[in-house]
């Protein structure tokens, strides 16, 4: 019978140093990935490598490492990895890869350098919002430092650094302030979460079923052994690595099974009604990789919610179905998102009050800690937590106060905006769904106050501040996975604030060097042209036209309360029915557009792994389960094939091989 990964326990003894030989491994992994993850975007245009919760830019080294420790455990073990050091390294690019390329640092020089470059007389950015703007934020108005930044520097010119110190020291200190408030949630409910919520977080239990059997004697670890990991691994790697032919000749036949949405081939949607966006087939191995972990009954509710979310959306579009006041009404897509808002500020509702036992231990040992007692946090002690969240939220609050915002607005943005990355930390480790993003929610406040009394500065910083600029909102997410990881380890904080700042720092200097070097404007990337555009566009729309302004809404806030009833009713009736099929998750994701991409994977592994439990129940499903591992290994490593053809052959023209 084939060995099962899963079926290994960590039974050896685990040696406690980690070599100086890991730690280099880890570190230089790290640039590589944040390198790479700009290059890839904007020089060969192969892949958006960050872009995710678990992005292929941490994958990616990880996977390689891993395949080449399995053949040095085999042939040379002196040399091999140990458990706990594969596992640094992979923890390392997680914390690292949150900044890096799509997820902000493009982003972000696109954001700074946008404004004085495509400032003109027919968009009217500077007559409109040039003095509302934060520009302590941006680069200094040198001579050559824009435009040289599109254009490329001339020869003997020298890269203009000392331009960018500031912008990079305020994004590092938000970025800071971020992770502080993203370690102190996860210290404070990581224990709850655990032990007695038992989420499975399937985005850290598949590196660590991956990463077993290296502390042992020599030969192959686990997963080596298992033939339907095999299996997977060539189901998702032989299709990606045929294509690499077509590379080399041009018409040859390719198979387009796990094209991007945006690939090659075109959208990869069937339009079936004009009222609701097209039906994807997109087929991504990750994703169905690591929501084979997942609970069925989420899985179920976010592809059949999804279906129901559909028509409704087709009734509202069809009918012309809107609410609000006359002048200010919301149509489909604001309905849709108010009400999932609201759904989501139910779920955050109900998680605090299934933990209200374990908070008030935690406070508990706040007020009278104890030696002698076993903590109820991890990564920090108790009163470091609380004392992280509230340095980090003071941070945030002057910073945003100093960006634009008044302090009212400041406060009730930064409120709900970490009640969306609360919602994503918990449920992404419930699910495994790697595009579970926040919802935003910044017009939310507004509901309540309206923007007309708002000052033009508050609208600019509510239009501006979000997630192409502001760094480190990526990280917590990740956070829980980390601690699941190393939650013993007295160097897990430190860990997680180091690699991000090392990332940010890379990430950002890489880009700045790429474009300088190339000239931005040869790229023509979403990251530096239609993303910063389209929003300072939108900026100016709001600004420059004040009949658009709102007040108080009673329709659209009862649209929201509507959102939240429906989350905590689903709640309660999933806890108190066992029967009872649907998960509040679902209700949260049915109008996402990131499962519209992946409704077909979620379907697909939710009808596998029910057809395995019921046709060889929980045994068999351990024997299944490498089979999923598999995918994800195999599509990650034939992946990266292609990039490598792609800098060696084709390196100022690649071909789009992974994105949404």
């Amino acid at each position: 019978m084939a060995q099962s990964v899963v079926s290994v326990a960590e039974s050896e003894s685990v040696p406690e140093d980690i070599r100086p030989a890991a730690i280099v491994a880890a570190g230089g992994s790290l640039v590589f990935t944040c390198v790479a993850a700009t290059y890839l975007e904007f020089q060969t245009r192969s892949a958006h490598m960050a872009m995710s919760n678990l992005p292929l830019a941490a994958m990616l080294p990880f996977v390689y490492w891993l395949l080449l420790n399995a053949l040095l455990k085999r042939f040379v073990p002196a040399w091999s990895l140990r458990t706990r050091e594969l596992r640094l390294i992979f923890c390392s690019l997680w914390a690292g890869s949150a900044v890096a390329g799509y997820n902000w640092a493009t982003q972000w020089v696109g954001t700074m350098a946008a404004p004085q470059y495509y400032a003109s007389p027919e968009n009217r950015w500077r007559e409109v919002i040039f003095e509302y703007l934060p520009w302590w934020m941006y680069p200094g108005d040198y001579p050559g430092v824009v435009d040289r930044f599109y254009t490329g520097l001339l020869p003997g010119e020298l890269m203009p650094w000392e331009a960018w110190i500031g912008p990079l020291f305020w994004s590092l200190s938000s970025a800071l302030a971020m992770t502080a408030i993203g370690v102190g949630i996860t210290a404070i409910f990581q224990k709850q979460w655990v032990e007695h919520e038992r989420l499975t977080f399937p985005l850290a239990q598949v590196p660590m079923d991956l990463t077993l059997g290296f502390d042992g004697r020599r030969g192959w670890p686990p997963f080596v052994k298992t033939w339907m990991f095999w299996a997977g691994f060539g189901i998702a790697a032989a299709p990606l690595l045929f294509n690499i032919i077509e590379y080399f000749v041009l018409g040859f036949p390719r198979i387009a099974i796990f094209d991007a949405y945006f690939g090659p081939g075109g959208p990869r949607g069937a339009v079936v009604s004009r009222y609701f966006d097209a039906l994807s087939y997109r087929l991504l191995p990750i994703v169905m990789g690591f929501t084979f972990l997942c609970d069925l009954d989420i899985l179920f509710s976010i592809w059949s919610l999804y279906l129901v979310g559909l028509g409704v959306r087709y009734g509202m579009n069809r009918v012309g179905f809107a609410v609000g006041l006359s002048g200010q009404e919301a149509k489909t897509g604001e309905i849709l998102g108010l009400f999932s808002h609201g759904v989501m500020i139910g779920l955050v509702i109900w998680a605090l009050w299934a933990a209200r036992g374990h908070l008030k231990r935690v406070w508990a040992q706040v007020l009278r800690p104890s030696p002698n007692e076993p903590q109820e946090t991890v990564l920090l002690s108790p009163r470091g937590a609380v004392l992280a969240l509230i340095g980090g939220g003071l941070y945030m609050v002057f910073w945003l106060h100093e960006a634009g915002y008044d302090w009212f607005m400041g406060v009730a943005w930064l409120l709900v905006f970490w009640i969306g990355i609360f919602a994503v930390m918990k449920y992404l480790a419930a699910s495994g769904f790697a595009y579970l993003f926040p919802n935003w929610g910044q017009s939310i406040p507004t509901l309540f106050t309206g923007t007309r009394q708002l000052s033009e500065s508050t609208l600019v910083a509510m239009r501006l501040i979000g997630w192409r600029l502001l760094a480190g909102w990526r990280l917590p997410a990740a956070l829980p996975h980390i601690a699941r990881m190393f939650q013993r380890e007295r160097w897990g904080t430190p860990l997680i604030v180091l690699c991000t700042l090392s990332g940010l720092l890379i990430s950002a200097y890489y880009t700045l060097w790429l474009c300088y070097e190339a000239g931005g404007a040869t790229f023509q990337t979403w990251s530096l042209v239609g993303a910063p555009q389209g929003m300072y566009d939108g900026i100016v729309s709001v600004i420059a036209d004040p009949s658009g302004r709102t007040v108080t809404d009673p329709g659209k806030i009862g649209v929201w309360g509507i959102g939240i009833g429906a989350a905590l009713v689903v709640t309660l009736l999933q806890s108190r029915l066992p029967w009872w099929p649907v998960h509040p998750l679902g209700l949260m994701l049915m109008f996402d557009g990131y499962v519209r991409f992946y409704a077909l994977c979620i379907f697909i592994v939710w009808l596998g792994k029910l057809m395995v439990l019921k046709l060889g129940g929980i045994g068999y499903y351990r024997r299944v389960k490498p089979l999923s591992y598999g995918l994800i290994v195999g599509y990650v490593f034939a992946t990266g094939c292609s990039f490598l053809v792609d800098v060696i052959w084709f390196p100022e023209g690649g071909h789009y091989i992974h994105g949404y």
